[in-house]
């Protein structure tokens, strides 16, 4: 129920739709991240950088895909820093500047090999644009949580919560 009234709320209060956004047009950037993982991974939380690409099938619906890339350092003695990266698909909800997300993920920790992880996850978060040039460009600001609840293959009794914000700029490509 709580997501259908921020749904109603963001369409009621940006009923207008922007220049920028409308069916055809591409939405590609890059952003800088900052992620903070679950504790069960044992990892300090981590600045990072990635991008997205976005491609709306009307003024309000758009699908896209975006990858995020850190390096955090173990919060275990003597193990040192690894790669992780999130790769993830969304179906975007927008109205107006504001947005709301939710889709699926994947995780991987480590270089690869036997000490690497995978995880799956879904994820749901809450954005805003800021545009200008012609509002052709737009600041994009956003905070997204991944959860993946008991059952997966790291340790089948837990739920793992990962949250991430990142601000980076997006610039709309294609018919107007």
């Amino acid at each position: 129920m709580r997501a259908l009234t921020v749904i109603a709320v963001l369409l009621a209060g940006g009923a207008r739709c922007l220049c920028a956004q409308h069916g055809g047009q591409i939405e590609i950037g890059g952003f800088a991240s900052y992620n903070r993982y679950d504790s069960r991974f044992q990892l300090d939380n981590q600045f990072g950088a990635g991008a997205w690409l976005g491609f709306f099938l009307g003024d309000h619906f758009s699908l896209e895909v975006d990858g995020d890339v850190a390096q955090p350092r173990s919060t275990v003695s003597g193990v040192g820093s690894t790669t992780t990266t999130f790769a993830s698909a969304s179906l975007v909800l927008s109205s107006g500047p504001l947005y709301v997300l939710g889709g699926y993920s994947r995780l991987h920790i480590g270089p690869g090999g036997r000490d690497a992880s995978d995880l799956n996850a879904l994820h749901t978060g809450l954005g805003a644009r800021v545009f200008f040039a012609g509002e052709h460009a737009a600041v994009r600001f956003e905070a997204r949580a991944y959860y993946r609840g008991p059952g997966g293959s790291f340790s089948s009794q837990d739920e793992i919560l990962h949250i991430v914000g990142t601000v980076g700029m997006s610039f709309f490509i294609g018919p107007k």
